[in-house]
């Protein structure tokens, strides 16, 4: 007997799966962790302000720490600033032993310590880098 096509079971046909682009695979691996519902609702409720879902939002942190800054590195920014507070201990330290300090000099002072402190961190950073002792 002929099946007529009321009676052929439904074809299926696969979902289209957009084949990866050059240099990029698909997802295949999870991890799991166990955590607080404090700790849920803390993740939670960042990732919901970034309007994210809650696994989109693990990954990108996870991704951003793995690829970010190592641990025991220096971090540039804070570096920067305590160069700036050094320069001006320095200086105000310096200036004072001179004599009273006016508003001026101090201003003066602070925004020359602002403007050196990224060069001051670059260059100590890369004489750790070089191996020398770092002095600036």
């Amino acid at each position: 007997m002929m099946s007529s096509p009321e009676t052929r079971p439904p074809s299926v046909v696969p979902p289209a799966v957009p084949s990866p682009r050059a240099g990029e695979s698909f997802r295949a691996k999870s991890i799991s962790t166990r955590i607080t519902e404090t700790e849920f609702a803390e993740i939670e409720s960042v990732a919901s302000a970034e309007g994210k879902k809650v696994a989109e939002w693990l990954r990108e942190a996870a991704l951003a720490q793995a690829r970010g800054r190592r641990s025991g590195e220096t971090d540039p920014v804070l570096l920067a600033e305590l160069m700036a507070v050094r320069n001006l201990l320095v200086n105000l330290f310096a200036s004072a032993s001179k004599g009273p300090l006016s508003e001026e000099s101090i201003r003066k002072m602070s925004a020359y310590a602002d403007s050196i402190k990224l060069q001051k961190a670059e260059e100590f950073l890369a004489s750790r880098k070089d191996g020398k002792t770092g002095k600036i």
